[in-house]
């Protein structure tokens, strides 16, 4: 399936000027070209967008990157090392609104996504041998799925239950075709209509997410609960341990990385402005408020796109990255040591393309991998990749 146009061309030409840019300073030997890129891949129908959601590594050492495409459509896209397009494949139309991230497990690589007629959930498996998914496991009494998550121990869904009102949790086996356990948080109000915004990219998107201690001994929630957007700490039974609650659906958390030791990296939103603490004390207990989470304000970031933390090893030192995107519609990478407040190095990306974040990953060759959407001509949300070798990395903190 070939979606290359002269645009595209372009498009390029324009992406490798504002890289050029970004990478001022560094020599044309630093590194290989293979090293260091960036891809915008393009399509020739006009009518298309892309909403890039997530990215995983394959096995030979390509890259498998998962999309909505024109709001509940799911496309997939495998890459080599080198970023060119190996395949593409669009789910048939019964398959819609895929959900954050990419799971692997014995080998295989799976998603989640829901039925366009049922509303129930699918979990899919790639194949890379006939480029293309099918289904892996059905699950006709789980409606909405929002999150996946997996630690490399556990696997949890996050849901909203339509006919109860509720978030629910499900704690699934390995293979993702069986519910271990399950939760439900009471919202006490309907919020159907703005989970259908959020999945079909309609309206307002909402920072769903879920994650889990490293203690292992809470898991943590992002959604709706008690008529607000809330962060909420789930004990091992599933069960509400402690909740922070959001300002009804105009302030909360918009990410979090569990350190350890009820240490957390977090962002949080009020209204359109933005706060960050990389090292923030959080009781998984306690019945708090999200906004009164101490954290520092920042004006250039964009409240309305995803904020994505990462915990992250750079040349023998921990660091908690945060990748978002400025309210000019840069990407910008913030690093900071494990435990710490001060942030150490700052990298923008981006000038002549408007840019929002998606995803992003440390590379086996000790660079990172940054999954973007990129606005081409002001027009066409397109997935774009961009790749920073291992010496750009680690140049950030000489």
């Amino acid at each position: 399936m070939n979606h290359y146009s002269n645009n595209f061309i372009f498009v390029i030409h324009l992406m490798m000027v504002f890289f050029a840019f970004s990478l001022q300073g560094c020599k044309d030997d630093d590194f290989e070209p293979e090293e260091s890129f960036i891809k915008v891949y393009d399509d020739q129908d006009m009518q298309s967008n892309y909403f890039p959601l997530s990215m995983h590594p394959t096995s030979d050492n390509g890259y498998l990157f998962l999309s909505a495409k024109n709001g509940s459509g799911i496309h997939l896209l495998k890459s080599d090392a080198l970023g060119e397009v190996m395949w593409e494949y669009d789910m048939p139309s019964n398959y819609v609104n895929a959900v954050p991230n990419i799971i692997e497990r014995n080998g295989n690589l799976y998603f989640v996504c829901m039925d366009a007629v049922g509303l129930f959930t699918y979990v899919m498996q790639v194949d890379e041998t006939a480029q293309s998914a099918s289904t892996s496991q059905t699950f006709p009494t789980i409606p909405y799925p929002l999150y996946v998550y997996d630690n490399g121990n556990s696997i949890y869904l996050q849901t909203y239950e339509r006919e109860s009102f509720k978030t629910g949790v499900y704690s699934l086996n390995g293979t993702m075709d069986q519910i271990i356990d399950s939760g439900l948080v009471d919202v006490q109000v309907d919020v159907e209509a703005e989970i259908v915004d959020h999945i079909n990219f309609t309206g307002r998107r909402f920072p769903f997410f879920v994650s889990k201690t490293p203690e292992d001994d809470y898991v943590v929630i992002n959604g709706f609960n008690n008529y607000s957007f809330s962060g909420v700490f789930l004990d091992a039974n599933l069960d509400v341990a402690g909740v922070y609650n959001g300002a009804a659906f105009d302030g909360g958390l918009s990410a979090m990385l569990p350190l350890g030791g009820n240490q957390f990296s977090i962002a949080r939103f009020s209204y359109s402005d933005v706060y960050l603490n990389p090292s923030a004390s959080l009781s998984p207990t306690a019945i708090d408020i999200a906004e009164s989470i101490p954290a520092e304000w920042n004006s250039e970031l964009d409240a309305d796109s995803p904020i994505l933390i990462k915990q992250m090893e750079i040349k023998g030192t921990n660091y908690s990255v945060y990748l978002a995107t400025t309210k000019s519609n840069q990407l910008v990478l913030s690093f900071y040591a494990a435990g710490s407040s001060e942030v150490v190095a700052n990298k923008y990306i981006g000038q002549s393309i408007p840019l929002k974040a998606s995803d992003f990953m440390k590379t086996e060759d000790g660079g990172m991998m940054i999954l973007t959407q990129a606005t081409v001509m002001s027009s066409f949300n397109r997935v774009a990749t961009i790749k920073l070798s291992k010496e750009e990395l680690e140049g950030l903190f000489e």
